[in-house]
């Protein structure tokens, strides 16, 4: 008995033990203190709690704070009803309620899942996890179909479950690009019914504000419905959820909405995959894929239809082009998504991508056509089948590959199946030339479109592209700033490019130009672009041009620059900060011994200031001539500066010419070939009134200085000056140089441009030239004399003025005025021979012949007396005649001026011709008419003077009965009729003057009773 009360006790005592600690176990602190226990050893997993309560079908949970792959949970209160006994005896838990509000899900530091759900399936053997030492990240969109899988992989389930209602609201934080503000999701779902058989359903309600996320729109919500489906108490064989997503506000003109459809299931052997978002009963992306558990791989087709206003939600801070793209292909992958590979087509329309580039806009709208078989692994791309084809009003581009290659995402470097093989070939057919307008500053083409192929080969580390058949257009028009410069031109390239890892080297071999079947130009070019960059970085080439064809051409026709035999040349150019251009040039006129070559020196720096040192060498036949032109420019705000420096020790205007031709336009060679050019002749006036000065909004100055300058038959030395141009108005200050032993007295003008007034321009310029010989101004003489027409020393003046609306327009209305001033000299423009002319007189009249031996003997020829002896006897009116064309055939003149008007037609008019002497006088007018193509001296003259005389040698001419009773001012009596000559300025024509006197020798005698003038004794 003893023993049973001591057993009993011990009973006793161990009831109340386990009572007690029965008791303890519901004491709120015990059941903390457990729980915190319990979360200390999870792996992965840091937590935390304030208080934890568990009662009879009742557990309540409060600051719950737990940390899991970088995401943090903080949930302020969670109260969950189940039964705790059979969750603990039994492993069932049998959820009649779960509420959690005001949680937070902070995503912003959590990575990309790099495995499946904690109950899901693990990656394939072999795969390469994502963040894995060594490797590069996961795209965006491989993360995103991950996480999905890991969401929906979860059917196995360790314990039996039910789940009959839940109530929870909190929000998400995910994360933003960098310099974004991170998305705040608000989330809440109810629902409930979900246990083995059953298919729970829950709503599901999100709103986020994404205003400063950097998407167009402001908010997004969601209102959807999440059902599940369990098979048996521990697995869930099917997951849905359909929503509604709307978006709004931002660059939104209206509400977006869409429909997304995404369910899972589990079937006999496999894992089935659904993703449909729809919008406006359209589906944008169709995605079906199935995981066989015996391959562990996805399998499935895709499905696309998409238009850039599906995308604009996600368009972040910057415009899409209208695009309409739809497409369909399969698509298979491993578990982890570590290898995929995706096949199909893509086709649709584009229109207005300007917006990418605006090179771009220039192809209007398009449609693309797009066949594809691309695999991905790691940091590897293998393309083993690719077409794409371009076309716009007519076909653009196809490109297509040839064989199997792989790209190294990392370098870029291209691994192709046989290297030894060609790997693309691309085509081009009706390539609009018109794209291609605003490349070269001004310049527009138009006419034929470009067609060619090519072919590209995987070699070093890169690829390189060569023409299969030359890239040609037909029928090329070219046009700068709306004025045609050619058309008919027919092109061809042969195109050579190869590009590695330190960019792209190109080469033209060679680009030909070419105009009714005839080649105008060829260039062979190479560029070198820099691969972090794409810029240009150096250029070289050589080119050659048919100088001869290009001036039959009738756009240049009539430019200068062309009117030659050939051009050829080399360029090299360094490119950078700064940039370094070097080349040569060479120009072959249609007279072999007609040369021009220059080597050309330009620096640019890295403020874009432009030295640019030209040595030029000229050689027209003997005559070598060596120009050198140092030129500064830059480039400013209210317009660029240019500073022309040109030295020659020896040159001729007509080789200066030749350096300006190309600057000048239109008749330029004949303004230094031809004094009497400068007007440039004829014009009409083409074009409308200039806004601007033909020389823009340039300003600088041109510095000239030559030792030797021969111009019109004359050396001009020391030849200098400056010519500055300003903003409203060109002007010539300090110029200087000599003529012989003569200086320019005075060389200045301008041209200023006035914008408010009807007519801008105006010209005016002024120059005197002292004491000038006469041999060097009327160097020609009469045909048949060694003497000059004049001799003596000459002050030259010339004036120009103008004005115009445009460049043209004051050339033709430019007029000059010269004159030509003599104090002392001789004139023998009167000098003539009439003895030819002059029959035999009665031999009776032996005084009259004696008198004519002693005045005219010397003129025939003959000695003292002769006349007298019989020889050659004539009458006393032919007497005087001779007498007088000895006496005028020499004029020693006091003062001679002649003044001379330029017309807009060059022909020069010689509005004022005036001479004095002692004796004799000449007054007049003439003109000296314009012919193309003729220098001054050989062009017609027109001379109509009045010549007359006082004092004793009056007598003769008025006993021959060439006199007239008019008398001028100065006392000189004028003869009876005008004097004319015509010719040339070299060959005088002086016969109407013979003839004159010729006449007046042969007249008979009046009378005995009257004298010659027909008055009595």
């Amino acid at each position: 008995m003893k023993f049973i009360r001591i057993l009993f006790r011990w009973l006793v005592l161990a009831i109340v033990l386990i009572v007690i600690l029965a008791a303890m176990a519901f004491l709120p602190n015990v059941q903390t203190w457990v729980a915190q226990l319990a979360l200390d050893r999870q792996t992965g997993v840091h937590g935390s709690l304030d208080s934890l309560s568990a009662g009879f079908g009742k557990v309540e949970i409060a600051n719950l704070h737990l940390e899991f792959d970088g995401a943090v949970l903080t949930v302020p209160s969670l109260e969950a009803r189940l039964s705790l006994t059979t969750a603990a005896m039994d492993r069932k838990f049998l959820i009649r309620s779960l509420v959690a509000k005001g949680w937070t899900l902070d995503l912003r530091r959590a990575p990309a899942p790099d495995k499946v759900g904690a109950a899901g399936l693990a990656a394939p053997e072999g795969a390469v996890a994502a963040g894995a030492p060594g490797q590069a990240p996961d795209a965006p969109a491989q993360r995103a179909v991950r996480a999905l899988r890991g969401i929906l992989g979860g059917w196995a389930l360790p314990c039996d479950a039910s789940l009959d209602g839940v109530d929870l609201e909190g929000d998400i934080l995910v994360p933003a690009p960098p310099g974004r503000a991170p998305a705040r999701v608000h989330l809440t779902a109810k629902g409930g019914g979900m246990s083995a058989g059953h298919e729970g359903s829950f709503a599901i309600d999100a709103e986020a504000a994404v205003a400063d996320s950097g998407l167009s729109v402001d908010t997004v919500t969601a209102h959807g419905r999440l059902t599940a489906a369990m098979e048996s108490p521990r697995a869930i064989n099917r997951i849905g959820f359909k929503a509604d997503i709307l978006a709004r506000g931002g660059s939104l003109s209206e509400d977006l909405v869409f429909s997304a459809d995404l369910a899972a299931a589990r079937e006999a052997g496999q894992e089935a995959y659904m993703l449909d978002l729809s919008r406006d009963n359209r589906h944008l992306a169709t995605i079906l894929a199935h995981l066989p558990e015996a391959t562990r791989r996805f399998e499935g087709t895709w499905k696309v239809d998409l238009r850039n206003s599906d995308l604009a939600p996600f368009g972040v801070d910057r415009s899409l082009p209208t695009i309409a793209a739809a497409g369909d292909g399969t698509f298979d992958a491993d578990g982890a998504f570590a290898q995929t590979h995706v096949a199909g087509r893509l086709n649709g329309a584009a229109s207005h991508l300007g917006v990418l580039t605006p090179l771009l806009e220039r192809l209007g709208a398009v449609t693309f056509d797009a066949h594809f078989d691309l695999s991905r692994g790691g940091q590897s791309m293998r393309v083993d089948r690719l077409s794409v084809s371009v076309a716009g009003t007519r076909p653009i581009a196809v490109v297509k590959s040839l064989q199997p290659f792989e790209i190294d995402e990392s370098t870029g470097d291209v691994k192709v199946a046989d290297p030894g093989g060609d790997w693309m070939e691309g085509s081009i057919q009706g390539f609009q030339l018109a794209w291609l307008a605003g490349l070269a500053d001004g310049f527009t083409l138009a006419g034929g479109d470009a067609s060619g192929d090519v072919v590209v080969r995987a070699a070093k580390g890169g690829f390189a592209i060569r023409s299969k058949t030359p890239i040609v257009a037909a029928g090329v028009s070219v046009q700068r700033a709306g004025k045609l410069l050619g058309q008919g031109f027919d092109v061809s390239a042969s195109l050579l490019a190869d590009y590695d890892s330190k960019g792209w080297q190109l080469q033209g071999a060679p680009l030909t130009v070419a105009n009714a079947g005839r080649r105008l130009a060829t260039i062979e070019g190479k560029a070198s672009l820099a691969s972090e960059s794409n810029e240009l970085t150096a250029i070289a080439g050589t080119w050659n041009a048919d100088l001869y064809a290009l001036a039959s051409l009738a756009a240049i026709s009539d430019s200068n620059w062309a009117k030659g035999l050939s051009a050829t040349g080399d360029f090299s150019a360094k490119v950078g900060a700064a940039m370094e251009i070097d080349g040569k040039l060479a120009v072959t006129g249609h007279d072999p011994a007609h040369t021009v070559s220059a080597s050309v020196r330009v620096v640019v720096d890295a403020d874009g200031a432009t030295r640019l040192l030209v040595p030029v060498k000229i050689a027209f036949g003997p005559s070598v001539s060596e120009v050198t032109a140092d030129v500064t420019y830059t480039g400013e705000e209210a317009g660029s500066r240019i500073y022309v420096d040109l030295m020659s020790e020896n040159v001729t205007l007509e080789q200066l010419g030749l350096l300006a031709a190309p600057f000048a336009g239109r008749g330029s060679a004949s303004l230094f070939s031809d004094p009497a050019a400068w007007t440039g002749g004829p014009k009409t006036v083409a074009g409308e009134r200039d806004r601007i000065p033909f020389w823009g909004n340039s300003v600088g100055r041109l510095k000239f200085q030559f030792d030797r300058l021969s111009a019109w038959g004359h050396d001009f030395t020391g030849v200098g000056g400056t010519l500055n141009i300003e903003h409203g108005s060109v002007v010539l200050k300090d110029a200087q140089g000599g003529l012989s032993r003569h200086r320019l007295a005075t060389l200045g003008g301008s041209i200023s441009f006035d914008a408010a007034a009807e007519i801008p321009y105006g010209l005016k310029a002024t120059a005197a030239l002292n004491e000038v010989d006469a041999a060097m101004l009327f160097a020609a003489s009469k045909h048949g004399q060694e003497e000059p027409v004049l001799e003596g020393r000459f002050s030259a003046a010339c004036t120009i003025t103008g004005s115009g609306i445009n460049l043209n327009d004051l050339a033709g209305r430019t007029q000059e005025e010269f004159r030509l001033t003599s104090t002392a000299g001789i004139i023998r423009l009167l000098k003539t021979r009439v003895g030819d002319s002059i029959p035999s007189a009665p031999s009776s009249g032996s005084d009259t012949l004696g008198r004519l031996g002693s005045a005219v003997g010397s003129f025939f020829g003959v000695e003292k007396g002769s006349i007298g002896s019989g020889q050659t006897p004539v009458g006393k009116t032919a007497e005087a005649v001779l007498n007088f064309t000895y006496q005028v055939s020499e004029i020693g003149y006091d003062q001679l001026t002649v003044t001379a008007i330029r017309e807009p037609d060059r022909t020069i008019k010689l509005v004022e011709i005036a001479m004095t002497s002692p004796e004799e006088c000449l007054t007049g007018s003439g003109q000296i008419t314009y012919v193309k193509d003729l220098r001054l001296s050989a062009r017609p003259l027109s001379l109509d003077l009045k010549f007359g005389v006082r004092g004793a040698p009056a007598d003769l001419p008025s006993t021959a009965g060439l006199l007239s009773s008019e008398k001028d001012s100065s006392g000189y009596t004028m003869l009876n009729q005008p004097v004319r000559f015509g010719g040339t300025v070299e060959h005088i024509d002086s016969s109407q003057w013979h003839d004159l006197l010729a006449t007046a020798a042969n007249r008979k005698p009046a009378g005995p009773d009257k004298d010659s003038r027909g008055s009595k004794p």
